[in-house]
C-alpha cells in the first residue's frame, strides 16, 4: 500500500494533539525533568499549590497547538485553492501552457504559505519578547 501525499502532513498535525501537548507539561514529569529530588522538596505539595497554574498553562498550550493545526490547515487550503484553479485552467490550455500554469501556481502557493509561516513566527517572537521581561523580573525577584 502506498502512502498518500497528505499522510506526512497528518502525522505532523498530530504532533499538536492537545492530549500529547498536555503530557509534555505533566507537573510530576516536569519536576523530575528539572531534577527536583523528593528529599529537597515535596513535589506533591508543590504540584498541588501550583495546580491551577499548571492547568492554565496546559489550556494555553492546547490553544497554541490548535493554533498551529489551524495554521497548517490554512496553508493547505491556500495550496488547494491555487492548484485547483491552475488545474481548471489546464483543461483549456495547451499542455506546455498547462504545465507552466500549474508550476507557477505551486510556486506562488508555497511563497504565500511561507509568508504566513514567517508572520506567525514573528508574532511568536514578539509574544516571547513581551513575556521575557516578566521572566527577567521573576528571576531578579528570586535572587532578592
Amino acid at each position: 500500500m502506498t502512502k498518500n501525499a497528505t499522510d506526512g502532513f497528518k502525522e505532523f498535525i498530530n504532533m499538536f494533539d492537545a492530549a500529547k501537548v498536555s503530557k509534555m507539561f505533566d507537573p510530576q514529569a516536569l519536576m523530575e525533568q528539572f531534577g527536583v529530588m523528593p528529599g529537597n522538596l515535596d513535589p506533591k505539595e508543590t504540584i498541588e499549590k501550583a495546580k491551577g497554574n499548571f492547568e492554565s498553562m496546559a489550556k494555553a498550550n492546547e490553544a497554541a497547538a490548535a493554533s498551529y493545526r489551524d495554521l497548517m490547515e490554512k496553508q493547505m487550503q491556500i495550496f488547494r485553492d491555487l492548484t485547483s484553479e491552475a488545474s481548471e485552467q489546464m483543461k483549456t490550455g495547451t499542455s506546455q501552457d498547462a504545465t507552466e500554469t500549474y508550476q507557477q501556481a505551486v510556486k506562488r502557493a508555497l511563497e504565500i504559505m511561507t509568508d504566513l509561516s514567517e508572520a506567525t513566527q514573528k508574532a511568536n517572537e514578539q509574544a516571547f519578547d513581551n513575556i521575557k521581561t516578566e521572566v527577567d523580573k521573576a528571576l531578579k525577584d528570586m535572587k532578592g
